[in-house]
């Protein structure tokens, strides 16, 4: 009641736990104070030292609630001392006033129980809830980027296909072309056929249309594409039980994601004194999975934990990137993991599989 009565003089604006913890004691002392010259445990008023116990465990961490109820129990078994001295003269009530304070333990007990367990399903409400506004806040941002890059590569479309056109006219009208033009041209088409691809991966998602991946398949071109994104790198490729018997039903998004989370632990070691990049595959129970270890300098707790859950600047090399294609994987209902293995920053990519044979209705296509 005292922490109550302050609460409401100060506009109920919340007390820190060093604060309250001393209201809640001075009020077991107090109350057990005016009870035990008034009845003791007989008073019908006792119940009301059920009070700061339920506020101690609402209010306070666990070790200083327990400590408050440990107080008020002592005081109420302190209060057995003088009957228990008289207990002739009261013609046996000690019997009667035990059983008040046993009653009262027990009730003070349940309730602290009671108290916890809905305080840690609140709390386990509310880490549910905060980790749904962050993934909201994520997808959000990815969208923005999404829609930004939409943007971008259909503006870029034309001007390319339009150099590229007046390239081809200057190849066909030259009587020998220099080799300056023809690496040009190649690099042309390479922006053409990536323009493309984004294309039909943009087709994809605005239709909602997945198709049948092979392993096999996906590990040979992650490889391809690795090798033209970061030739620089040496990477060690390993491939252990994968086969053409599993498949995958995911849209194309699928590739640029796996591709992207190898090209982040690539840049990750570049960054330290001696790089070394590995890359592992397996088909284990129906599900693929792919291992990536990389020297990577030292990240903290923190950083672990938010790897691939929200944007943040990390000069390592995990950032909007790691985001993106941790949101490609959930979408599939993979999950990407990272963790620290033989003093290699590792990441653990886990897609679970499907049927070889497609069901009736789906819209998933075979991939080729």
């Amino acid at each position: 009641m005292l922490l109550i009565l302050a609460m409401a003089l100060a506009r109920h604006r919340r007390f820190p736990h060093s604060v309250i913890f001393a209201f809640l004691l001075a009020e077991i002392l107090l109350l057990n104070g005016i009870i035990a010259v008034n009845g003791a445990a007989s008073n019908p008023f006792n119940a009301v030292l059920l009070v700061p116990v339920i506020l101690a465990f609402m209010w306070l961490p666990r070790i200083p609630a327990l400590f408050v109820w440990l107080l008020s129990v002592s005081v109420q078994l302190a209060q057995l001392i003088p009957f228990s001295a008289l207990d002739n003269a009261h013609g046996g009530m000690s019997d009667h006033f035990e059983s008040m304070i046993i009653s009262f333990i027990i009730t003070s007990a349940i309730i602290a129980i009671v108290t916890l367990y809905f305080k840690y399903q609140l709390s386990q409400r509310e880490a549910a809830i905060q980790q749904l506004r962050e993934r909201q806040l994520r997808n959000e941002q990815l969208l923005a980027i999404g829609t930004a890059a939409a943007q971008l590569t259909h503006e870029v479309a034309t001007p390319v296909q339009s150099a590229q056109l007046l390239l081809e006219e200057g190849i066909e009208q030259l009587p020998a072309t220099p080799e300056w033009l023809l690496s040009l041209q190649e690099q042309f088409n390479r922006v053409h056929n990536k323009l493309t691809d984004w294309r039909l991966i943009a087709e994809d998602i605005r239709t909602q249309r997945s198709h049948h991946f092979k392993p096999v398949k996906l590990w040979s071109e992650i490889k391809y594409l690795m090798s033209i994104a970061r030739p620089e790198t040496k990477i060690d490729w390993h491939k252990s039980n994968l086969d053409d018997s599993g498949e995958l039903i995911a849209d194309r998004t699928l590739l640029p994601a796996l591709t992207s989370i190898i090209v982040n632990a690539c840049d990750a070691a570049a960054e330290t004194p001696a790089p070394k990049v590995s890359v592992s595959t397996q088909w284990v129970n129906k599900q693929w999975q792919i291992k990536i270890k990389n020297t990577s300098l030292p990240l903290n707790e923190q950083t672990m934990k938010e790897l691939g859950q929200r944007l943040m600047p990390s000069p390592e090399g995990h950032g909007i990137g790691a985001a993106v294609s941790n949101a490609t994987i959930e979408k599939f209902n993979g999950k990407v993991s990272w963790f620290w293995e033989s003093e290699c920053l590792a990441t653990l990519v886990t897609l679970p599989g499907s049927q070889t044979e497609q069901e009736p209705g789906s819209r998933a296509e075979t991939y080729e």
